[in-house]
């Protein structure tokens, strides 16, 4: 672990940029950029650390629940190919053998995990509306599902991103 983390060299900044070079700088529209400048550096240092287990937490959510999405397809009898193709590249996709199960993944490996994943729940969701699919049984089942991992993963994003006078 480094210490200082991260998070702690841009608090650094900003509060280095706040209490020394801001009052160096006159009014006007540098000023402005300055104060701009120190608003992101300050929201950076808040999440950077939180990121990484962000990503984890919501790429193992996905997963868990695309899984029970597969299991809803298989037991399901649909005529529909879109969501048998769909089934098959989800399958392939949670397949651990496939390196998505790294140990102690990077942030860059999670998140470019979370782009896959999202991908899969963006093309679900179409397939879900699909004029063939409205009378596929286990719609109801699995929009319940995508529905409740959506409020997670919200809960997670407002945990990492929203202003500290915003947590609980």
């Amino acid at each position: 672990m480094t210490k200082p983390s991260i998070g702690d060299l841009l608090a650094g900044v900003a509060s280095s940029l706040r209490e020394a070079v801001l009052p160096e700088i006159p009014a006007g529209p540098a000023r402005r950029q300055i104060q701009v400048a120190i608003s992101i550096v300050r929201r950076a240092s808040q999440a950077w650390d939180k990121v990484g287990p962000y990503l984890n937490a919501d790429n193992k959510d996905i997963e868990d629940t695309l899984r029970q999405v597969l299991a809803l397809l298989d037991r399901a009898k649909s005529d529909d190919t879109g969501l048998e193709l769909l089934g098959k590249r989800m399958q392939t996709a949670l397949d651990p053998s496939n390196g998505a199960e790294l140990e102690y993944p990077s942030p860059a490996a999670l998140s470019a995990r979370n782009v896959e994943l999202q991908g899969l729940l963006v093309e679900l969701q179409e397939a879900l509306h699909a004029p063939s699919a409205r009378d596929f049984a286990e719609r109801t089942e699995i929009l319940a599902l995508l529905c409740g991992l959506f409020r997670r993963m919200l809960a997670r994003e407002l945990e990492v991103n929203a202003p500290t006078t915003a947590r609980k």
